[in-house]
Order: structure tokens, then C-alpha cells, then sequence
């Protein structure tokens, strides 16, 4: 016996132990849709129940909650355990139902579309080197090369232009200001 199975034991009483039981693998699959619907309508009932009982016990050992018993509740661990049972026994149940659903509506499974991608980028070969056209860092225009400079221009020419358009600068400036 696995040590799943004797914790399951050892927390759930006769129903719930039958109704946890009736979820794992060859037993959930021969049951009927109706039956899994049933089943998941009880497993949430006793989880619920599970669920309020953990958190009454929770309540009266922080001595918010007068105890319900003769003395106060010391351990919260069987419940806490219980309900974390319960809710897995849900989720196999969901799981089963989604896994028909599927079924039944041809929805592909991620492991289907990801065979798909892989066929499609296998199939379409296409270039491992960029073109050597224009790229989009440097624009949709051509690339425009700086004017030649005049032969017979000086320096001091190419200066005085300069410094004429950081005179006109300054003229704007203290215009706004």
C-alpha cells in the first residue's frame, strides 16, 4: 500500500475514503459523465465541510471560538491534511472531465499544436542571412553622403559659416527670453 493511500486512510472515513477512491486512475476512467458529475458534487460537499471544520478548529485554538468538544482542540494537522485530500481528489475528477470535453470537442492539445509548429517551421526553410538592403535603422531613405567641399574653400570660410549660424541662434534667443 502506497503511503498516499494509508494517509488517505488514516484521515477520511468509509464514505469519503469511497468516493476519494473512486477517483484515482483505472476506476475514474470506466465511470460515466453523469457518475463524474455526481462524484465531483459530493467531493466538493465533503470538502466543504472538511474546509469548515479545519477552519472552526483553526479558531478555537487561537481562542477566538469557544470549544466545541470537552476540551480545546490542540492539533489542526488531520483536518488541514483532510481538506488538502479532499481538493485533490477534485482536481482529478476536473481533470478527467476537461480531458473528455477535449475529446469530444477536437480541441488539439498543446503537444499537438507544438508538433504543428515544429512541422510548419521545418517545412518553410527560409534564409539565415539578412539581405544586404537597407536595414531599419537607417530608414526607408537612402543613406545621404555629406556635400563636397569646394576645392579653394579655407577653413576660415567653413568657420565664418558656423559661427554665422550660432550668431542667428543667439539673435533667436534673446528674442523668446
Amino acid at each position: 500500500m502506497s503511503a498516499n493511500a494509508k494517509s488517505e486512510n488514516r484521515l477520511l472515513d468509509a464514505s469519503e475514503l469511497e468516493i476519494v477512491g473512486a477517483t484515482w486512475s483505472p476506476s475514474i476512467e470506466q465511470l460515466s459523465l453523469e457518475q463524474l458529475k455526481t462524484l465531483v458534487r459530493r467531493l466538493r460537499r465533503a470538502h466543504g465541510r472538511a474546509k469548515d471544520i479545519s477552519a472552526r478548529h483553526q479558531r478555537e485554538m487561537s481562542g477566538k471560538a469557544d470549544p466545541r468538544g470537552v476540551k480545546r482542540v490542540q492539533d489542526n494537522t488531520g483536518s488541514v491534511a483532510k481538506v488538502q485530500v479532499l481538493l485533490e481528489a477534485i482536481q482529478r475528477v476536473d481533470g478527467e472531465l476537461c480531458r473528455r470535453e477535449q475529446i469530444s470537442t477536437g480541441t488539439p492539445s498543446q503537444a499537438d499544436l507544438s508538433r504543428h509548429a515544429l512541422e510548419l517551421r521545418l517545412s518553410g526553410q527560409t534564409k539565415q542571412h539578412p539581405s544586404s538592403e537597407r536595414a531599419a535603422s537607417e530608414g526607408m531613405r537612402p543613406k545621404e553622403r555629406p556635400a563636397p567641399v569646394k576645392v579653394g574653400t579655407t577653413r576660415k570660410e567653413i568657420g565664418r559659416v558656423s559661427q554665422a549660424g550660432k550668431v542667428a541662434q543667439a539673435r533667436k534667443d534673446a528674442r523668446k527670453g
